[in-house]
């Protein structure tokens, strides 16, 4: 009685363990989430299936690859999406996979010859193939004739799109500057009209300290200041920052909320928040300060500035940085005016700015600050042309700070000179 009490409690402390293992196991959120990550880097970078399962990714070789089980995944999360040509090909890429693996070995992981068989018969179908899809069922030795039955079925049966991709594709400008890689501007009308500098006007500061600056765009002006941030700086950053990182929400025009959504995928928090300690907020104080140095512009609004990690897959659609909506806050403070964004480390793969509008992609380079107005200067007006977005990650991390600075702030040092002609003024007030 005793060795079996004990077995008995042995088994159940056993399986407790387990048990706890498994609540840190990656979920089907967790698979669903790694699935998108990946569409966006092959839709955005325009890669192959076949060589990313085998760790060859926008040219550069990993040590790492997919087994057939995940690319069956990845298959079956573009067949849900709708995009039946891509999980063609990630399902061939599976059973060349598993055509090498041994029969047990298939047994093991849950995806047999005849799972990919069938799928990949569903997506020709789906994608316009029938012809190609009954002669590959009817001549495999599963089906038989059978496959003629099964082709009509999936023909007259469409599937049903589940998974929506529209935060996920950025459209063909967007891509194929994150494709372009370390080519800055591709109007190259517009690069013989800039140049690098030193800024020493815009604060009497910058006299004594001046800041190296790029001119990326004079037409809407962007700008590049190199070395604004120190490794001290941004190793605070970083240790105030890691503890506190959630998921970044974006704002929802339509219902005027914050909330989770696919179109940016990131961990973020706003600093300084309420457990930042009084040193820590004497390097924001000075980080403030410097922001204001080097654009010379008005900073007493809204001094809290987020900091964001992106990791695999980690991408921001495009997007404009102004509400273009009236709430009691945006009335107190207007519109976003300009935009600062500190760039924290050396990013590995990916994750480049991008300004789909006037050609534009800037690497990220640690220390750095990109600098660019989002309202016209002179009327106020919204520049559409400063669209922007941030392409996907492909490896390590990138982490990065943005300061926003707004308008009314600058009523009386940048007063308008022309009436203002794409904005509505008379919207209703919403909290």
């Amino acid at each position: 009685m005793r060795i079996g009490s004990r077995w008995r409690s042995s088994c159940s402390r056993q399986i407790a363990s387990i048990e706890k293992l498994r609540r840190d196991l990656p979920s089907q959120n967790d698979l669903d989430e790694a699935s998108q990550a990946m569409f966006r880097i092959v839709d955005a970078y325009g890669l192959e299936p076949k060589k990313v399962a085998r760790g060859l990714v926008d040219g550069v070789q990993y040590s790492g690859h997919l087994s057939a089980s995940d690319c069956y995944a990845l298959a079956k999360f573009s067949f849900k999406a709708g995009k039946y040509q891509i999980a063609s090909s990630w399902l061939n890429t599976a059973n060349n996979f598993l055509l090498k693996q041994p029969r047990k070995y298939n047994e093991v992981i849950g995806v047999s010859n005849m799972d990919i068989t069938l799928l990949l018969a569903r997506s020709l179908v789906a994608n316009g193939n029938v012809s190609i899809a009954r002669e590959m069922l009817v001549n495999d030795s599963n089906f038989g004739e059978a496959g003629n039955a099964l082709a009509r079925h999936f023909y007259e049966n469409t599937p049903k799109t589940t998974v929506s991709l529209e935060s996920c594709e950025s459209g063909g400008v967007f891509n194929k500057l994150c494709r372009s890689g370390s080519r800055r501007q591709l109007n190259e009308s517009k690069t013989t009209r800039l140049h690098c500098r030193y800024n020493a006007t815009t604060s009497p500061f910058l006299r004594l300290a001046p800041l190296r600056i790029e001119e990326l765009s004079l037409d809407p002006y962007v700008v590049l200041y190199h070395n604004v941030l120190s490794d001290a700086e941004i190793e605070k950053l970083v240790r105030m920052s890691g503890p506190f990182l959630e998921r970044t929400m974006v704002f929802r025009v339509e219902n005027r909320t914050e909330q989770i959504a696919s179109s940016r995928t990131a961990d973020g928090v706003w600093l300084p928040h309420k457990y930042t300690e009084y040193y820590d907020q004497e390097v924001l104080r000075r980080i403030n300060q410097r922001v204001g140095d080097i654009t010379g512009l008005n900073m007493r609004s809204a001094k809290k500035m987020q900091f964001m990690k992106y990791g695999f897959g980690g991408h921001f659609v495009p997007h404009h940085d102004f509400f273009d909506l009236k709430t009691s806050y945006l009335e107190a403070v207007g519109d976003r005016f300009a935009t600062v964004l500190f760039y924290l480390n050396n990013v590995e793969h990916g994750g480049a700015t991008v300004f789909p509008k006037i050609n534009l992609i800037v690497q990220p380079q640690k220390g750095s600050a990109l600098f660019w107005h989002n309202l016209d200067g002179e009327s106020y007006d919204y520049d559409k042309r400063t669209l922007h977005g941030a392409c996907p990650l492909i490896s390590g991390n990138k982490l990065v700070m943005t300061r926003w600075i707004y308008e009314l702030d600058q009523m009386f040092l940048l007063p308008a000179v022309l009436p203002p002609r794409r904005r509505n003024f008379s919207k209703t007030i919403s909290n």
